[in-house]
């Protein structure tokens, strides 16, 4: 019995691959009629222009001139009625002190020519009490004209205008001192402001 197994696979295995080609074989060759139609032939013509085109062109639009610029108006200041109420606030400044010990001479040599001049800031604490006062500065005027190292002699009230003296000071600008035609340092020069109110 055992002997004739591989006999019957082998048969059933043939019977079933040609059973698989012939329904392979049936499904490609499908019957198809093809009908031959014959082709219409297609005349392609011009077509005749109705009318030439007339090449349109555009017309120059004319730009109103531009309106001329206004002037710009002047700004008038005027004094009015407001110096009645306000405290002015420009302090006297005695700057005799910085010409002292300044000896001007022809020639190539020459001490320090004092060329910009600003003057301090009126202190808001002193303005409102109505405090007015006087500072006594030292500094030097270096090669290129400029003040360095301010420092405050003597003050009355102490410290109360110091600050201002100093920051005006350290803006003012002169012409150094020349010797044998070079700028040179020049150290001690000493100037008084004074504080004072306008009535």
């Amino acid at each position: 019995m055992s002997g004739l197994r591989f006999p019957i696979a082998v048969i059933f295995g043939l019977l079933l691959n040609a059973g698989m080609f012939y329904v392979l074989y049936k499904l490609t060759t499908v019957a198809s009629t093809v009908e031959v139609r014959q082709a219409t032939r297609i005349e392609f013509t011009r077509m005749k222009r109705d009318s030439e085109t007339q090449t349109r062109r555009e017309e120059k639009i004319e730009r109103e001139p531009p309106p001329p610029t206004p002037e710009v108006p002047k700004i008038a200041s005027s004094s009015g009625d407001i110096g009645k109420a306000a405290v002015t606030l420009a302090p006297k400044i005695d700057t005799k002190g910085a010409m002292q010990g300044i000896k001007l001479s022809a020639g190539s040599d020459r001490d320090v020519v004092p060329l910009v001049r600003i003057n301090p800031e009126y202190p808001q604490r002193a303005l409102s009490r109505g405090i007015e006062g006087w500072v006594t500065v030292q500094f030097t005027i270096t090669e290129t004209g400029s003040v360095a190292d301010p420092i405050v002699v003597d003050a009355m009230p102490k410290g109360m205008f110091d600050e201002a003296a100093l920051k005006a000071i350290a803006r003012w600008r002169y012409n150094p001192k020349v010797e044998d035609g070079k700028p040179i340092v020049r150290k001690g020069i000493q100037t008084m402001l004074r504080f004072q109110l306008e009535n």
